[in-house]
């Protein structure tokens, strides 16, 4: 079974729609007993940084999801689920204080807001992705390099561990990682489910890899 988290993110729908392409063993769950005896783990949804992880920890699911990755089954982030898996955000939501927000920590690297004149924010649309170890990829098999994918984000991934990146996007000239995939450890910056024929295959290629 597959468990796709509810952390109280918005814009899951599609996920869950997408998901049940390829597989009707899933659940939309917060319950940890039920995400213990899962096989792998989906971290969807749109927010702020901070808001997802004030939930993750106020819930217990930090935990939860801490001891899922350290027994090995992988865990897939998309969009705001994918910015978490790194160490640090200064994204805040409007009103509050914070200065950095700790995040999971799995993928060195901190989420920061696009800057310069010249950058139109959020990101938002299709873009292309730009390959890096497709021999070594879980998630881009079956895929061409240059493919089409839809984002929209406003921070994104710097000083980024580059052994983890297998995907970066061009976006006014400033290359930033797109897909990582560390050991049993992968994630999405953009919205696979929301990406038509190459997004499909991806969420399909995570889905048959466990």
């Amino acid at each position: 079974m597959i468990a796709i988290l509810d952390y109280g993110m918005g814009n899951i729908h599609s996920c869950i729609k997408a998901v049940s392409l390829y597989t009707k063993d899933f659940v939309y769950t917060s319950d940890r007993a039920t995400i213990e005896n899962s096989k792998a783990l989906i971290l969807p949804g749109d927010g702020h940084f901070d808001k997802a992880m004030e939930n993750l920890n106020a819930s217990g699911l930090r935990d939860t999801i801490d001891k899922h990755v350290k027994s090995g089954k992988p865990l897939f982030g998309i969009c705001i689920g994918f910015q978490i898996l790194f160490e640090s955000s200064d994204e805040t939501a409007q009103g509050t204080k914070k200065e950095q927000i700790e995040g999971l920590g799995y993928i060195k690297g901190k989420i920061r807001k696009f800057h310069g004149k010249d950058f139109k924010v959020p990101h938002i649309g299709w873009n292309r992705l730009q390959f890096r170890k497709k021999d070594k990829s879980i998630l881009l098999k079956g895929i061409s390099d240059q493919s089409f994918f839809y984002f929209i984000h406003s921070y994104r991934p710097t000083d980024a561990e580059g052994s983890a990146i297998t995907g970066l996007c061009d976006y006014y000239q400033e290359k930033f990682p797109a897909v990582v995939e560390k050991n049993n450890i992968f994630g999405t910056q953009f919205h696979p489910e929301k990406s038509h024929t190459h997004g499909l295959k991806l969420l399909e290629n995570f889905i048959h890899f466990v």
